[in-house]
């Protein structure tokens, strides 16, 4: 797994990318990890995804996610102030099988009422990602 820290807030003009060494013979399950503390004011967040090799674009999904529950309880996991959450991309993905394929992400939050994102997106320490595969049930 990789990972892209931040120092409290995540700038909307800062895209993260991850590259990965290549495509998979079997099918995997592409993860997203967002680590938050409670300076985070939302409840949910949408981010945009995109998986490219070169100038081809091979997936492109807006994605929502709940963060807190309807009490305010984070879901993440963490003991302290950071909490993880391991967010779902795309299940049972087959990833084709050539090089330097990249990941893309962004976030896509606006204010209620607002058709303007936000300039930064407080409360986000880390964005990671992570390519896993399938585990065989017997």
């Amino acid at each position: 797994m990789n990972y892209k820290d931040f120092n409290g807030h995540w700038p909307v003009y800062e895209k993260v990318l991850f590259t990965l060494d290549k495509g998979s013979e079997n099918p995997v399950n592409l993860m997203i990890y967002i680590r938050n503390n409670k300076q985070y004011p939302y409840s949910n967040l949408f981010l945009i995804a995109k998986l490219k090799t070169g100038d081809s674009l091979l997936l492109c999904d807006t994605l929502e996610y709940a963060m807190a529950d309807a009490q305010g309880k984070w879901l993440g996991k963490g003991f302290l102030e950071v909490k993880e959450s391991k967010l779902w991309w795309r299940e049972n993905y087959q990833l084709p099988a050539v090089e330097n394929i990249n990941v893309q992400l962004e976030h896509a939050l606006r204010s209620n009422n607002s058709e303007q994102g936000l300039d930064n997106l407080e409360g986000i320490v880390g964005v990671g990602f992570a390519v896993e595969e399938i585990q065989e049930h017997e």
